[in-house]
């Protein structure tokens, strides 16, 4: 059973995002001259980039990552562009067990490999002969903590 289920993006924008503001909107007509002036409040959305094209949303599906401080039900919040691996959690494709959370770490000679979160499970060698597909970098945890 696979740990992880990357969340579509389309349907999370739309259902998550676009719902919530879609009921404050109203269209009134001119726009004041006083909004030029206006102080918007804080944006987690432009900070954070999580409505970039290059960031995706996926779900934690079972408790294998605790290792890793990350519990069933969080989300985190992917870079499928990311520009540095090293020393990052990674989501990578690892054929017949799926998706999986790894943290990529380089060895004294400069190979790089990934590690579970549980110390039972084997290190794969991420620049080894058999190719690994990373799909991205894990750049945010949300975790819910409060109703």
């Amino acid at each position: 059973m696979p740990s992880l289920s990357i969340l579509p993006r389309g349907e999370y924008l739309r259902e998550r995002l676009l719902t919530d503001v879609a009921k404050g909107l109203r269209i009134t007509g001119f726009q004041s001259p006083a909004e030029d002036e206006k102080e918007y409040g804080l944006s987690l959305d432009l900070l954070t980039e999580i409505g970039a094209p290059h960031m995706w949303p996926v779900r934690v599906l079972d408790m294998s990552l605790v290792g890793f401080a990350i519990f069933q039900g969080d989300k985190l919040v992917v870079n499928r562009a990311p520009t540095h691996v090293d020393d990052r959690l990674a989501v990578v494709d690892l054929g017949s067990e799926g998706y999986q959370v790894r943290l990529v770490m380089r060895d004294m000679f400069g190979g790089r490999w990934l590690r579970a979160a549980e110390s039972h499970i084997p290190d794969v060698q991420l620049d080894g002969d058999v190719p690994i597909e990373i799909f991205g970098v894990v750049r945010y945890v949300l975790s819910r903590t409060a109703e």
